[in-house]
């Protein structure tokens, strides 16, 4: 299945799925964006299974990310693409041991305008 494109990438909270991100996905390379963040990193399918290693960066309103305030933050993303198109799976920071948080990515578009 081709992945590559615009994607909502959201997480689980206290309160339910919470919209972090726009995510760009293409040719191995994962962008996203927020008003406050930029993240930049790479992603591989193998099947259908999905990882992404990225380094967030925050600016302006730097949030509580994983129980620290943190202006970069590496993270791995691990999920399995499923038969609608989306990816589901976890979040979690790439050298602390917190816990990991749902997260699913949901297909917004193609890349090509």
């Amino acid at each position: 299945m081709n992945i590559e494109g615009v994607w909502k990438l959201e997480i689980g909270g206290l309160h339910g799925w919470e919209r972090l991100a726009t995510v760009f996905l293409e040719n191995g390379r994962y962008l996203s964006a927020s008003a406050d963040h930029y993240t930049i990193g790479k992603y591989l399918v193998d099947g259908k299974k999905f990882i992404a290693e990225a380094s967030a960066i925050q600016y302006g309103n730097i949030r509580t990310i994983f129980g620290s305030k943190q202006e970069q933050l590496d993270t791995t993303l691990k999920g399995k693409v499923k038969k609608d198109g989306s990816i589901v799976g976890t979040v979690s920071p790439t050298n602390h041991k917190a816990k990991e948080t749902p997260m699913r990515l949901t297909r917004l578009g193609d890349l090509e305008v």
